[in-house]
């Protein structure tokens, strides 16, 4: 039946807080879900086409032609660079969406409040953009053939890691599809084969203070990764031992969250600094990036614990503390310094319509 109105769906960005690296190999760690949200809205279109809007990427409506097995053709060629993404998408949605089989409709994918601008360009704060969009789009498009979003959670976050993995080319952890798709807290683990052992919500320590820092400059996470994977088949002796020490300090890391250790947990996060260090050593990659150790130098200064979150190398850094005097001068030394406090809360809401 052809919806009469439009439907709405979002799913928040994400921040991983503690555990990067170790997570691709079975260690637990800790993600949160941040109040960046891309929005999907799916409408009825006038005519008998399927078009695709995204503000602040392509202002103008892109014309689309479903094929066999949700291959899609553009009316446009252009816009196979800005949407291949949603191309690869729909062809992972094959299996419980058929692109031919629905009504024609407008689809709007807007996901700007994930940049920020820099020097007069749009830069990605590196919040999980890419994930946050594919649970939002899968969301919106089994709602609009007929699903429903009150399905067990662990079902639709499993199906779609596989289908984030895919489009990535088998790539990924699924952390950050977990926080599109749970919102909140999320404590998070693999198991040894890739399916997800654990997706649970994780309650903070009360008195733990959050400082989200940009350091103005993006970072591919995918480019770390690779290096990583070439790295460590070239020279497994040197590699893996670094990431045993990482999978160790991770589990520590979240068992103290967990356990609501908040002394625990801060000391952590200063041991895990040392050892992304040596990672990043390892894999000749700046994972500790120059931005990133003046950050760690006035957290020092301040009384706070720092570390970047994800893969390094720029984007976002975090500040762990107390709040109080010495998170105060922490984010005043930051501004000062000429980097960006980034206005970031938890998101408790996941996948919603």
């Amino acid at each position: 039946v052809r919806p009469m109105q439009s439907v709405t769906v979002s799913a928040p960005g994400k921040l991983v807080l503690f555990g990067e690296y170790a997570v691709l190999f079975g260690a637990p760690a800790a993600v949160a879900a941040v109040d960046r949200r891309a929005v999907v809205t799916l409408a009825p279109s006038a005519g008998d086409d399927r078009q695709v809007m995204a503000p602040g990427l392509v202002e103008r409506p892109v014309g689309l032609i479903a094929g066999h097995g949700n291959s899609v053709r553009w009316v446009d060629e252009a816009a196979r660079d800005a949407f291949g993404l949603v191309e690869k998408l729909f062809e992972g949605l094959q299996g419980s969406i058929d692109l031919q089989g629905l009504p024609p409709l407008s689809m709007t994918l807007d996901t700007r409040s994930f940049f920020e601008s820099a020097e007069g360009d749009r830069a990605k704060l590196g919040l999980g953009s890419s994930a946050a969009l594919t649970v939002a789009l899968a969301g919106a498009l089994e709602g609009w053939a007929g699903g429903e979003l009150d399905e067990d959670s662990m079902v639709r976050l499993q199906r779609y890691v596989d289908l984030h993995r895919a489009v990535q080319g088998g790539a990924g952890s699924g952390i950050d599809v977990a926080a599109s798709t749970l919102g909140g807290v999320v404590r998070f683990r693999l198991a040894e084969d890739r399916t997800i052992a654990e997706a649970e919500e994780l309650v903070l320590p009360e008195m733990l203070c959050l400082v989200f820092v940009w350091t103005g400059r993006s970072a591919s996470t995918g480019d770390f990764l690779g290096r990583l994977r070439a790295r460590r088949k070239e020279n497994p002796g040197e590699v893996n031992p670094i990431l045993d020490q990482l999978g160790a300090l991770s589990s520590a890391g979240v068992d103290a969250l967990t356990g609501d250790d908040l002394g625990a947990f801060l000391s952590a996060v200063d041991t895990f600094w040392a050892a992304l260090d040596r990672l990043g050593q390892a894999i000749d990659m700046p994972i500790l990036s120059d931005d990133h150790r003046d950050l760690r130098r006035m957290a020092d200064e301040c009384g706070v614990h720092y570390k970047p979150r994800g893969a390094g190398g720029g984007d976002i850094g975090i500040g762990f503390g107390v709040e109080g005097e010495a998170i105060d001068a922490f984010r005043l030394h930051v501004e000062t310094g000429g980097y960006v406090v980034v206005d970031l809360s938890i998101d408790p809401t996941g996948l919603v319509s």
